[in-house]
């Protein structure tokens, strides 16, 4: 028996140096992650709500805050499923094993060592900003890092190989990245700097191949681009408005704190892994005597991009006048850390008992953020203050019907109300104050509602937006009223939506 034991041990550790097994691993863990989604609450998340929200249309763009690729994304995979719950959970956690399964790809071309890359992986998802947050929403967040671990893979393609086929994916893989969020662009910017601070890395660019690969990234970004810069909802108004205020105030105080709020993000976006890895590895944290040739450069490609990145973002406190930043903002900066700490520690020589430490770390990490994923939602709807996952959307629909509405156009006061009830009336148009009512989708026939949340009555952006484009006032309700129902998972709680129906045909243009 302990034999069999022994011999099992050793079988699963081999495995974290066959590719094959180690992305069944990735597979396997989005796929409980996809499980623990979709069993928990059939609300949507704010993210998932704005997805209901705009996948409704296939549109050049949305509004101004991201680019379009997850929104395409999401109204591909709505259409193609009749609006399944299921699937269009399912839509983030394949864009997430997609990912992992590159960065391990990435991994596997720098430290040339297929376990240590393994480990590289878990070590990115040992993070809460990666092995928790997705869990919690963020589903531009998850295509942004997809497609930042898919640009290190094809960056060390070109470096390695740099076959025609490899300049092809990487102006798509560019191109895709930059319409998935803006800040996706700091990476190939960075990585660039490195690779021309890197004299035998730079000497293997082709410049006839770059060159195309550039012209065939811009024709995949100008569609988006046009319709942003002739867009009022777009990044180019913004920008206008930004330029006709004052702008950032040149303050060395706030320099200096928006310095240390950059610095302290970039630290929580590894946590914990950041403060595990010194501990078990501390050899490689130390100076290192590299006599490999392509180890060292790829530290030093990868050590100019991290720091490239983190003064870039820099820019944005000195000339942009940002107020705070986030650890989940800082993925374009330090997603190659994880790799490039595996790297040094393949250099050092770790020993595997070590790694085989640090694999247990990384699955314990895992298993307990199921686990608090899982107690968190069971417990939290008592104490919640934004309770979107646990609205009782079903007791609200069936309300809602018996008054009188069961397909037209609903106008929903926030995107998280409508995303939820477009998912309990898939069949009807949703709209929100804010964005072109063009977005949304065709006009529904069928009568129209409002609903808001609360006690209290509509706000001004609510009946403005109505009488702004449909010519209907709240004076043209048919009917009143708020639905008063107890929240998922509590017996004590409760919520109210209110609403206002007017009469059929009012709503149906726009």
């Amino acid at each position: 028996m302990i034999a069999k034991a022994e011999r099992q041990r050793r079988d699963i550790w081999a495995d974290l140096a066959e590719p094959s097994s180690v992305i069944a691993f990735l597979i396997l863990y989005c796929a409980i992650h996809f499980l623990v989604r979709y069993l928990l609450s059939p609300n949507f998340t704010l993210d998932e709500s704005e997805q209901m929200l705009f996948g409704q249309s296939l549109e050049w763009g949305y509004r101004f805050r991201h680019p379009p690729l997850i929104t395409w994304l999401s109204w591909g995979t709505l259409t193609a499923t009749n609006n399944s719950r299921a699937a269009f959970f399912l839509l983030k956690y394949a864009i997430m094993a997609a990912g992992l399964a590159a960065y391990f790809a990435a991994g596997r071309i720098v430290i040339r060592d297929t376990r240590m890359a393994t480990l590289a992986t878990f070590g990115l998802l040992t993070t809460f900003v990666m092995g928790w947050l997705p869990l919690v929403d963020l589903m531009h967040t998850v295509l942004l890092a997809t497609m930042l671990a898919a640009f290190l893979w094809i960056g060390g393609r070109v470096i390695t190989k740099g076959s025609p086929r490899d300049y092809l994916l990487l102006a798509a893989i560019t191109g895709l990245g930059i319409l998935s969020k803006y800040v996706f662009l700091v990476l190939p910017v960075t990585f660039a700097i490195g690779v021309a601070l890197t004299p035998r890395f730079r000497a293997r660019i082709k410049i006839g191949p770059l060159v195309l690969a550039l012209v065939l990234m811009l024709a995949i970004v100008a569609p988006y681009a046009w319709w942003s810069y002739t867009n009022e909802y777009s990044l180019f108004a913004l920008a206008k408005t930004i330029t006709k205020g004052t702008g950032p105030e040149f303050s060395p105080l706030n320099w200096l704190i928006g310095a240390g709020d950059l610095v302290w993000a970039l630290i929580s976006f590894g946590l914990p892994f950041v403060v595990i890895f010194p501990i078990l590895y501390w050899p490689a944290c130390k100076k290192l005597v590299v006599t490999d040739i392509d180890d060292r450069d790829w530290l030093r490609l990868y050590e100019i991009t991290m720091i490239a990145g983190a003064l870039m973002m820099l820019v944005a406190v000195f000339f942009i006048g940002t107020e705070a930043f986030k650890a989940r903002w800082m993925h374009q900066v330090a997603m190659p850390l994880p790799i490039y700490l595996f790297l040094r520690a393949r250099i050092a020589g770790v020993n595997d008992r070590v790694n085989k430490i640090f694999a247990a770390i990384a699955l314990l990490f895992a298993l307990l953020v199921v686990g608090a994923r899982v107690g968190v939602y069971e417990t939290h709807a008592k104490d919640c203050k934004e309770c979107r996952e646990y609205w009782p959307m079903q007791s609200y629909a069936r309300a809602f019907q018996r008054v009188g509405f069961s397909r037209g156009t609903i106008l929903a006061e926030t995107y998280d109300i409508g995303g939820n009830l477009r998912g309990v009336f898939p069949d009807s148009r949703v709209v929100t104050p804010g964005y072109p009512v063009q977005v949304f989708g065709a006009p529904v026939a069928g009568p129209c509602m409002l609903v808001w949340e609360g006690e209290r009555g509509p706000s001004k952006d609510l009946t403005d937006y109505l009488t702004a484009n449909y010519g209907v006032t709240i004076k043209d309700a048919a009917t009143r009223g708020d639905v008063n129902a107890p929240l998922l998972t509590s017996k004590t709680r409760r919520d109210t939506m209110n609403y206002v129906l007017i009469q059929k045909g009012r709503c149906s243009g726009g």
